[in-house]
């Protein structure tokens, strides 16, 4: 089985597991509809956090992260050797997102996010 399929099935099963947990632990009997509502959640958290990672892939934040790191270096009283060779270095914060754990954030999500309002409906 493919890498990233694999870390997608681990990610979606990790909210149906807790969702499950949680509907149990609260108070009332369970049924089909507290469970996804729970379920809803927590997918909804999952995807939320894969279109963030894409946001910052897609490069949107490097322009103030490099703005930021050129105020600091100016506001610092001594400037040693390795700011000014840290700050010549091309610092971009899009290269720092996975994009395989992006992506796999992302489908699981909207994935487990879709299915819940599926289910939501036909309940």
């Amino acid at each position: 089985m493919n890498i990233s399929i694999r870390r997608i099935l681990v990610i979606s099963a990790f909210p149906v597991t807790i969702a499950f947990i949680v509907a149990l632990l609260t108070s009332g009997p369970l049924t089909l509809e507290k469970y996804v509502n729970t379920l809803f959640y927590f997918a909804l958290s999952i995807a939320l956090i894969g279109i963030a990672l894409y946001v910052v892939k897609g490069g949107f934040f490097d322009f103030f992260s490099f703005s930021f790191k050129k105020v600091v270096k100016t506001l610092s009283k001594t400037p040693d050797v390795q700011d000014e060779i840290s700050f010549k270095s091309n610092f971009h914060l899009s290269e720092r997102v996975n994009v395989s754990f992006m992506k796999s954030f992302l489908y699981s999500g909207l994935f487990l996010t879709f299915l819940s309002i599926a289910v939501a409906y036909a309940l």
